[in-house]
């Protein structure tokens, strides 16, 4: 199962049971270290799986028809090819590349606007900071992910139309920015 059928919710069970585990998990860690709460949530589902071994067993028993609620778990693969790790990296490393490029070009102000809004977003998330803390952000983003996709896919010509209002209004005051900022010098005469 892809992360866009468990986000979209197109299996409940399995979207719910990893949506709540992740709720639970941010949420203890607001109240008890990281090493409790791994610990805790490696104990219970070392519970679980030695509950749901006891009831097969017990169900072949006692002679009832019964299926082993790991089954599914049980068939999935978890080694890692090299390959994977490869394509990952690879991946990883050419998103920093771009990153760090592009983090470069905003701190030595190559384009007066796109500092600017850099400045602004740095400016934003001091605020935002301020009032919410890491673990916080971490859980409403959690929270978010999961409902985020579903209210689109229900609402999405309403959320299209309104985004794309957002977007030509956007555009007409970057324009507006770009037209009031001194322009910059092309690539061309700068090397020479």
């Amino acid at each position: 199962m892809s992360l866009r059928n468990i986000l979209n919710w197109s299996d409940p069970a399995l979207s719910g049971l990893i949506f709540g585990s992740g709720l639970v998990f941010l949420l203890s860690l607001s109240h008890f270290s990281l090493l409790s709460v791994v610990a805790y949530f490696a104990l219970t589902l070392l519970l679980f799986g030695v509950v749901c071994k006891l009831y097969v067993h017990l169900m072949g028993t006692l002679k009832k028809p019964c299926t082993d609620p790991l089954a599914k778990i049980e068939t999935i693969d978890l080694a890692i090819s090299g390959e994977n790790v490869d394509s990952m990296l690879s991946s990883i490393v050419e998103a920093l590349n771009t990153s760090v490029v592009q983090l470069k070009g905003l701190c030595l102000v190559q384009n007066y606007v796109d500092s600017a809004k850099f400045a602004a977003a740095l400016y934003i998330a001091t605020f935002i900071g301020a009032i919410f803390n890491t673990l916080t952000l971490l859980t409403v983003t959690w929270v978010g992910m999961f409902v985020v996709p579903t209210v689109y896919e229900k609402n999405q010509t309403k959320v299209d139309e309104v985004l794309g209002q957002v977007k030509t209004q956007y555009e007409a005051i970057n324009q507006k920015v770009a037209a009031m900022m001194p322009a910059k010098a092309t690539t061309t005469e700068k090397k020479e």
